[in-house]
């Protein structure tokens, strides 16, 4: 790792191994569009969620789809369910700077080889090597998108008073899908409550 060398199992997106040196990274062609489209309407104040839904909308292949389409045997529990991007995807896309050249490894480490128990190590301590492989964007457009995130966070206001949680939050699924139901935006504030698919409300009913 202090060499500059990649050793994860699977490449960041918008990068692949390269097939002479499996420890060096490579751009992805295709993903790394996608990425650079990411950054740029971030960085013309578009926020994370409004970005995932023009993805998605587009046909693009989430992160997963993507790799998995590439004849990689990459598994995602937490990966979108049907080919649908998250603003939660979109975000670790716009902190990485492995877009910008920078390799950070020594993250995590797992307790024992006996336990699957992994522990997450300080910022501090991780291995950092700055200009290692190339980038797919500037330096300016990173750091323009962070300051146009922290000011998307700025602007939101929190709720007056505690969101309600109610008793069969997240047990009613979609007969079709199978994703949890989710109360109705508009009336969310009357008597009458109207459940809509999840996976409806991210993907505007397609």
């Amino acid at each position: 790792m202090e060499d500059g060398q990649f050793i994860g199992s699977f490449a960041a997106y918008g990068y692949k191994k390269s097939l002479h040196d499996k420890h060096k990274l490579e751009i992805d062609r295709d993903a790394a569009m996608v990425v650079r489209q990411i950054f740029a309407l971030c960085a013309e104040g578009i926020g994370s969620t409004e970005i995932a839904k023009a993805l998605t909308s587009q046909n693009i292949p989430t992160p997963t789809l993507h790799k998995q389409n590439n004849g990689l045997n990459f598994k995602n529990p937490s990966a979108e369910k049907y080919g649908t991007w998250s603003g939660n995807t979109i975000k670790k896309i716009l902190r990485n700077k492995i877009y910008i050249g920078e390799l950070a490894q020594g993250k995590e480490h797992k307790l024992s080889y006996k336990s699957s128990k992994i522990l997450k190590i300080p910022e501090s301590e991780w291995i950092v090597i700055k200009n290692n492989h190339e980038p797919i964007i500037d330096e300016q457009l990173f750091i323009l998108a962070s300051e146009k995130m922290t000011a998307r966070r700025k602007l939101k206001t929190p709720s007056a008073s505690p969101k309600k949680i109610y008793p069969l939050f997240g047990k009613i699924k979609c007969s079709d899908c199978g994703i949890a139901m989710q109360i109705g935006g508009k009336t969310q504030d009357s008597e009458v409550k109207y459940l809509r698919c999840g996976l409806a409300s991210k993907t505007n009913g397609k």
